[in-house]
């Protein structure tokens, strides 16, 4: 993943997190009664907003090792693949022709 959307991404999560602050203290101000509602909600959103954060991170670089392997194989996996598939052509061709065991 780019450092610029690295930079987004954190920079969107502070932000989150300075909103419920600030709602979380203007709630106590005003309605002290829903104080412990809503610091659970913000934490439920701010866990809920990591999560995803991660999640979309770790797939990036997913996709970055997937293609780290396909330019790495350049080719070869198939040709390895067929050359697999022609031995075991060849293997049950001889065992079809070997003599059978009771013989």
């Amino acid at each position: 993943m780019d450092s610029r959307y690295k930079l987004v991404i954190t920079i969107a999560y502070f932000s989150l997190a300075i909103v419920g602050i600030a709602v979380v203290t203007v709630i106590a101000i005003f309605r002290p009664d829903a104080t412990a509602t809503i610091i659970q909600f913000v934490g439920t959103t701010l866990a809920i907003a990591s999560t995803g954060a991660v999640t979309f991170y770790m797939l990036g670089k997913q996709n970055e090792q997937i293609g780290q392997v396909k330019a790495l194989a350049n080719g070869n996996l198939s040709r390895v693949t067929e050359e697999r598939d022609a031995l075991q052509r060849q293997l049950l061709s001889v065992v079809g022709n070997a003599p059978k065991a009771d013989q």
